[in-house]
Order: C-alpha cells, then sequence, then structure tokens
C-alpha cells in the first residue's frame, strides 16, 4: 500500500523496533507490523480511541542520541523529534512536546482519559446463533399429529421419541425457529444424538459472566467411555462459588458441585467453549464478540476475570500469551492503559486506572551515540496511538497521519 498523497508529516521524530504498539491481536512489536495493520489511535482533539490502519511505515538508520522517559508506568525510547502529547495541571487542553524538550519544563500529565467507540447492549444470547452443528429437541404437550400439522410447510422434524418430543437439524430450526418455539413447551439443544440436552438462550449479562468464567477457570474434558464431554469451571473461593451457583440456577443449567469447583455435561457446550476461548490454558483467548460489546458488559467481563485469575492487588495472570494481549486491548476498551510483564512463563496484567505523569527531571534521560533503526508510521485519520516498550503504555504522537 502506497502512502496517501494527502498525508501530512507531524514529526521527523522516529521509535525504536522494540516499542509495541496495542493492534486488534494485542500489542506487537513495530518492527513486527504491516501496512494495514489495524492499531488503536486517539483523535487528541474529542478523546476518542478508534482501530485505524497503518497506511505507511518508514525505516531509517539514525546516528545520535535517543530520549530515554522511564518510569513505573512508562518506557519510551525516541529520537528527539519525536511528540509527546500531555497536558497539564491547570489545562486539560492537549498539547505536545517534542522528546528533546522535555526539559523545558518539569511535570507533564499524561492523557489518561479517553473513550471508544460505544458497542452493543446485548440482552440476550442464542448460542444456535454461534454454532451449526446441533440437534434442537421439542417437547410438546399437546398430540404429535397436532403439532405436526401446525409445523410450517417444509420444517421436517428428523426424528421423534417419547421423552424428548420431535428433533431437528440445525438448519431447519434456525429456518424455522420462531414458529417451532412457539408450538413446543420447552426447546433444548444437543450435539446430537444421546447426548445431554441443554438450554441455548440466556441473559447477556449473565453469558458475559459465564464466558468469563470459562476463560479463567474453565476446561473440557473429553472421555473415550462416554458419549458427552465434561465443562468444568474450578473454584474454592466461597464467595465466588456462590456465584457461579447462582449464575448457573438462572442459566437453568443443571451441573454437579464438588469441593474443587462445578462441573456439566455437554458435548455441544465443550465444542462451542473451545471454538470461542480456546481448548488449554495455554491457549485461552476471549471471544470476538466481546469487542462489539457495550462498555458496561466489557467492565463486567473484566471484572470476572479479576475475579478468576486476579489477586487484591489488580494482578491478572495468565500463561496464554494470546489471552494476555486480549486482557491488554480489554483494558484500552474500557479506557485503563495495558501494563503488563512475562516471567517465569506466566504473563502479569496490571489493571488499574492511574493519572500517570511524567518528572522531567527524575524520568528522563539522554542516551548518547546509538546506532541503530529508527521506524515512522503514517496512521489514518488519528495523530496518536497506544504505545510504549517493556509492557509500558502510553499515548504518544506519530510522524504522519494520511
Amino acid at each position: 500500500m502506497q502512502e496517501s498523497p494527502h498525508a501530512v508529516e507531524l514529526t521527523a521524530g522516529g521509535i525504536t523496533g522494540d516499542t509495541e504498539l496495542v493492534t486488534a491481536a494485542g500489542p506487537t512489536a513495530v518492527a513486527n507490523l504491516d501496512i494495514g495493520t489495524r492499531v488503536y489511535a486517539l483523535n487528541p482533539t474529542t478523546g476518542l480511541a478508534k482501530l485505524k490502519p497503518i497506511t505507511k511505515i518508514e525505516t531509517f538508520d539514525y546516528q545520535g542520541s535517543l530520549i530515554h522517559a522511564e518510569a513505573r508506568r512508562v518506557d519510551l525510547l525516541l529520537h528527539p523529534n519525536q511528540r509527546l502529547p500531555y497536558r497539564t495541571g491547570s489545562i486539560s487542553r492537549t498539547r505536545f512536546q517534542r522528546a528533546g524538550d522535555l526539559d523545558d519544563r518539569e511535570l507533564y500529565h499524561f492523557l489518561n482519559q479517553w473513550q471508544t467507540v460505544p458497542g452493543d447492549d446485548i440482552e440476550t444470547v442464542d448460542i444456535t446463533d454461534l454454532c451449526s452443528d446441533f440437534e434442537a429437541c421439542a417437547t410438546i404437550d399437546s398430540h404429535g399429529h397436532t403439532f405436526r400439522a401446525a409445523l410450517p410447510e417444509g420444517c421436517e422434524p428428523t426424528g421423534r421419541n417419547g421423552w424428548t418430543g420431535y428433533h431437528f437439524d440445525a438448519e431447519t430450526f434456525k429456518r424455522y425457529q420462531g414458529e417451532i418455539e412457539s408450538l413446543a413447551t420447552d426447546v433444548t439443544v444437543r450435539a446430537r444424538k444421546n447426548t445431554r440436552r441443554r438450554p441455548y438462550r440466556f441473559d447477556g449479562d449473565d453469558f458475559v459472566r459465564f464466558i468469563g468464567w470459562f476463560v479463567t477457570e474453565g476446561s473440557t474434558t473429553w472421555r473415550t467411555d462416554r458419549d458427552t464431554a465434561v465443562v468444568s469451571i474450578a473454584q474454592k473461593t466461597d464467595e465466588h462459588r456462590t456465584q457461579l451457583r447462582e449464575l448457573f440456577n438462572r442459566m437453568g443449567i443443571d451441573c454437579s458441585i464438588s469441593e474443587s469447583g462445578f462441573s456439566f455435561g455437554s458435548t455441544l457446550y465443550a465444542d462451542l467453549l473451545e471454538e470461542l476461548c480456546g481448548a488449554s490454558s495455554q491457549s485461552k483467548r476471549l471471544p470476538d464478540f466481546v469487542w462489539g460489546l457495550n462498555d458496561g458488559q466489557q467492565k463486567l467481563l473484566l471484572s470476572v476475570l479479576m475475579d478468576g485469575d486476579g489477586n487484591d492487588w489488580g494482578v491478572y495472570y495468565t500463561s496464554s500469551r494470546q489471552l494476555a494481549g486480549d486482557v491488554a486491548r480489554l483494558c484500552l476498551k474500557v479506557g485503563i492503559k495495558p501494563r503488563y510483564n512475562h516471567r517465569d512463563g506466566m504473563w502479569e496484567l496490571y489493571i488499574g486506572e492511574v493519572n500517570d505523569r511524567l518528572t522531567a527531571s527524575k524520568q528522563v534521560s539522554t542516551r548518547e551515540d546509538e546506532d541503530r533503526a529508527l521506524y515512522r508510521l503514517t496512521v489514518d485519520d488519528y495523530s496518536v496511538v497506544m504505545m510504549g516498550r517493556n509492557g509500558k503504555f502510553q499515548w504518544v504522537g506519530i510522524s504522519a497521519v494520511s
């Protein structure tokens, strides 16, 4: 992709290749970015943050001093001409300062408040919208002939038995779902014949909670001696066990309760949860639909994630690189700057809203005689992106806007 002929150059600065930007796939080093990669960018005037594509990446050799801004929540190594947005204690309007001129004043307040595009408030979730391989089981209290006669033309059951009523394949059920539900006394779903039947429609907030608990504490077990897989959520804390017990009751999912947690049999749910969230602790991730949720449901999800794998100091732990990136992105979506550390095979994400600032005399230094490749980025429409080094992120200006 070529740079737009209407691109506006903002600075002749540059950033180091180990600087990460928050992308749709999580934090990614600038050296690994491609044209078209969507990064979280900010309009400093309106305070609106969106995913915006990179339209140009320029690499150049640089020999000279670099400016190092380093503190508990900032680590940036910048060309002296790179722009940093800031505010003061008395002026909320965003201004910019060259990295090489940071000694012009003592205190800089970073941009700490922004909004993202609001998503949808999901009132109910129908999991038959999320999977395509299932069987719907319609229970009836009328005579079978009466039920069959009331079905629309073309709505043919795949079978019937005396306990579960009539069965429909996934395609037929979705095509005639409203009619089947209006005629049946109850409808459940299952993966196939001889597997457990389960409910399929839930309150939106409850489904978000369920996903959060599965991502943090959930697992699936496939046993050769059974037709039904087992979904388990581990939990020993009394407060959270009460929350889970009440959640399963509201969802209408009967489960077994032990000292270590909760479990229920369902091949359909095991397949769905593995597809949405990953099958193992190292492969866990957030489902794609999360990014379209409204702010309240995204905050609810983050709260459940913290209840599962967080601690009292606001640190979230995961062994999944993908999930770590997803949680970092979720933080940004709800107005929290992501910060992480990786050690001993675990990702640690620090979840908290902090009004970051930079003290020039103590936290800014100059690195002399640097000889390395630097990068300049052009991004569509917005002039500031979320970037940082060593897991510490701030809003920083880019080189050009297209």
